[in-house]
C-alpha cells in the first residue's frame, strides 16, 4: 500500500491542518487509538489454518483469458505443491464473487465447500508426506472493481486517450484470491510463476518475470510470462494495454541488468527521459544494502491505470513523470524500487511485522535524499515529510493472525523510518548501521520470511548489546520517549594562573514515558560550534559536565532528529542534590 497521494498533497494538507494534523515531532496524543473488533472472518483469512498450513506451493500456472468489454476474467490455475502433513482435507483460497466450475486433484474431481473466500476441498485419500500434487481449478466471473486503487483491492478498468482498454489489478491488503484461485497467504511463496493471459488483438500483457512467448490468433493476442524467483502472493500481477517499450542496460557487480519500461503512447517522450533516474536509484541501492535481488529477470517500471505498486520485477507506475525537489528524484520510483529489495526480496509472513517492508523502503526515501540532498536536507526531508505525519495512536507492530493493517495509518511508513534513523543516531556510527542491513538483506533475501525478532537479532548480534527494551518502546508501545532536560553552566572552575571564573556547561537529563531500565544516548550540540558531546540517559535524572564544551553560547540537543520529544524543565534540577562536580 502506498502513500503516493499524500506525498502529493502533504504540501496542501500543512496549510489546512483542520482537516489533517500535522504533529509536532515526537508527539504522543493522549487518546489511544483502537483496532477494530476482529471477527471470525478475520482469522479465517489471517490464520494459517491447518488446511493451509499442510503443504506448500511451489509454482502457480495460470492460463487465463481476460474480457475488457465485459469485464471478465476465466480460465485455469493449476497449483502445484508438496505435502507437509498427511491432510484429507485441503483449502485453498478464492474471492466467493468468482465462480469454480471444477476442481480437480490428479485429474479425479474432489467435492469441495465455500466459506466466504476459503475453499475447502475433501481429498479421496490422506497426502503423503513430500509427494508432489497439481490442484487444477477451472473459474471465472467479474472480479471485484477496486474502488480506491492500489488502497483497496481488485481490478482496475479503465481506458487510455485513444479509447483503448487499460487494465491492471491491485491486491496487497486483500490478497491475491481476489482473482486468481491461491493459497491466500504471504506466509507462503511460490517459487515460481507462469502467467499465460489472451487479450483482444492489439493489446499486450505485461507481467512479472521474463516474457517467454507472444502469439496471435483469432483476434486474440497471448502473452506468456514466468518468473523462477519466489514472489509474494499478492505481488503476482498483469497489466494490459496498448502498450509502448523501450529498454536500457546498466552494469553491476553481478553483471548486466536489464531495464524495461512499458508505457502509453503519448508518454514515450516523457518517460525516455524521466526514467534514466531507473540507474542512479537501483545503483545507489545495490551499495547501500545489496546486490538487486532479480539480476536474471531484470527491472521494469509499467505504465498503470492506478497510483503505484510494488509489483516485483514489474512496478506500477502512475505518478505524472514529476520529481519530488526536497527527495532528489520520483517519489514512485524511489519509493518503490526500495521495496525490490524491502517487501519482495525480504519478506513479512503476517501483516503485524509490515514495517520491515514499507518502514524500511520509506528511510530508504530519506537516505536517498540524503545521496542526492546532502545529510541536512534529508533531515529535513525526515522532519516535514515523515515524522510530522506519525500518530503515535497504535504500536508500529500490530496484531497477528487476522490479515490486520489499516492502510490509513501511516506509521508503519514513517514511524519505521524514523525508528531506524534512530538506531543509526543511537549507534553513531553510519558503516556499522549500514553493516546490519545488508546482514539483514543478505541473510534473508528471497529465501525465508522474516519478522520483527530476526531484525532485533541482527541489530544485537551486531552490536553486542541488549535492544529489548528500545525495540519494546518504538515497536511495541505507541507512547514515544521524552527526554527531560535542562541545561546550565556551573561557574567554579578556575583557568590556572589567572583570576577569570571559567563556566563550565552542564545538563541535567532523565527519560519519561518509557519502562524502568530503558537507556538512550542523547547527542549534545553548540549552536555556534562545531563542538558536541554525547551523554548516556536513563530513567533516572543524572547530572553531566560538558567541560569539552565551555565555550558553547547554546547547547542544543537532538540536531540529529532522534525520535523523542525534548522537553526543557528546569525542575528536573530539584532532583539531583548538588551541581558540585566529582572532581573539582
Amino acid at each position: 500500500m502506498k502513500k503516493l497521494l499524500f506525498v502529493i498533497f502533504v504540501s496542501l494538507l500543512i496549510s489546512s491542518c483542520a482537516i489533517f494534523k500535522y504533529h509536532e515531532f515526537g508527539e504522543t496524543p493522549g487518546k489511544p487509538g483502537r483496532y477494530p473488533r476482529f471477527s471470525s472472518k478475520d482469522y479465517l483469512i489471517g490464520q494459517l489454518d491447518e488446511y493451509r498450513a499442510g503443504y506448500d506451493v511451489t509454482f502457480y500456472d495460470l492460463n487465463l483469458n481476460l474480457d475488457p468489454d465485459n469485464k471478465m476474467l476465466e480460465g485455469v490455475a493449476a497449483i502445484h505443491f508438496r505435502a507437509l502433513e498427511k491432510l484429507k482435507t485441503i483449502r485453498i483460497d478464492l474471492y466467493k464473487n468468482l465462480n469454480i466450475n471444477s476442481l480437480k486433484l490428479s485429474e479425479k474431481e474432489i467435492p469441495f465447500l465455500r466459506n466466504d473466500r476459503a475453499v475447502i476441498a475433501s481429498l479421496p485419500d490422506p497426502l503423503v508426506i513430500g509427494r508432489n500434487y497439481i490442484l487444477i481449478v477451472e473459474y471465472e466471473g467479474k472480479p471485484i472493481i477496486a474502488k480506491n486503487p492500489p488502497w483497496s483491492g481488485g481490478m482496475v478498468w479503465k481506458k487510455d486517450k485513444d479509447g483503448n482498454p487499460w487494465v491492471g489489478v491491485t491486491c496487497e491488503n486483500d490478497g491475491g484470491s481476489i482473482w486468481f484461485p491461491c493459497k491466500d497467504h504471504i506466509s507462503d511463496e511460490p517459487d515460481s510463476v507462469r502467467l499465460s493471459m489472451s487479450v483482444p488483438a492489439g493489446l499486450q500483457v505485461v507481467s512479472n518475470g521474463i516474457m517467454e512467448n507472444h502469439t496471435s490468433k483469432s483476434g486474440k493476442e497471448t502473452f506468456t510470462w514466468s518468473t523462477h524467483y519466489p514472489v509474494n502472493i499478492y505481488n503476482i500481477t498483469f497489466y494490459a494495454g496498448k502498450y509502448e517499450h523501450f529498454n536500457d542496460t546498466m552494469a553491476t557487480e553481478q553483471g548486466i541488468l536489464n531495464l524495461d519500461y512499458y508505457v502509453l503512447k503519448e508518454n514515450l517522450v516523457k518517460a525516455k527521459k524521466h526514467f534514466k533516474q531507473v540507474k542512479d536509484v537501483i545503483s545507489f541501492y545495490s551499495r547501500s544494502f545489496g546486490p538487486y535481488p532479480w539480476i536474471k529477470e531484470g527491472f521494469k517500471l509499467v505504465e498503470g491505470p492506478y497510483e503505484g505498486m510494488e509489483h516485483q520485477t514489474a512496478i506500477a507506475y502512475g505518478s505524472g513523470y514529476s520529481n519530488l525537489r526536497r527527495l532528489g528524484g520520483d517519489y514512485l520510483i524511489v519509493h518503490e524500487t526500495a521495496h525490490e529489495w524491502w517487501g519482495n526480496a525480504v519478506s513479512v509472513s503476517d501483516f503485524s511485522d509490515i514495517w520491515l517492508q514499507e518502514g524500511f523502503a520509506t528511510y530508504s526515501e530519506m537516505i536517498f535524499a540524503e545521496h542526492k540532498k546532502g545529510y541536512d536536507s534529508s533531515l529535513l526531508y525526515a522532519r516535514h515529510w515523515l515524522a510530522g505525519w506519525i500518530n503515535n495512536k497504535l504500536p508500529v507492530v500490530g496484531p497477528p493472525d487476522v490479515s490486520y493493517w489499516d492502510n490509513k495509518d501511516n506509521d508503519v511508513y514513517n514511524k519505521g523510518a524514523m525508528v531506524l534513523h534512530t538506531i543509526r543516531n543511537v549507534l553513531n556510527d553510519s558503516t556499522l548501521f549500514f553493516d546490519i542491513l545488508q546482514t539483514f538483506y543478505s541473510e534473508h533475501a528471497a529465501s525465508s520470511h522474516v519478522t520483527t525478532a530476526d531484525f532485533i537479532e541482527v541489530v544485537e548480534r551486531k552490536t553486542v548489546k541488549d535492544w529489548d527494551k528500545f525495540f519494546e518502546v518504538y515497536l511495541y508501545n505507541r507512547e514515544v520517549p521524552v527526554l527531560y532536560w535542562y541545561s546550565g553552566s556551573y561557574d567554579n572552575d578556575q583557568e590556572p594562573g589567572t583570576n577569570v571564573i571559567k563556566g563550565v556547561p552542564f545538563v541535567v537529563a532523565k527519560w519519561t514515558n518509557v519502562p524502568e531500565g530503558f537507556s538512550m544516548p542523547v547527542r549534545l550540540d553548540c549552536q555556534d560550534g562545531n563542538a558536541s558531546a554525547t551523554i548516556e540517559v536513563t530513567t533516572k535524572p543524572i547530572l553531566f559536565y560538558l567541560k569539552d564544551m565551555t565555550s558553547c553560547n547554546q547547547v542544543i540537543c537532538n540536531k540529529r532528529l532522534s525520535y523523542y520529544d525534548a522537553v526543557t524543565d528546569k525542575s528536573v534540577l530539584e532532583e539531583i542534590k548538588t551541581l558540585e562536580p566529582e572532581n573539582k
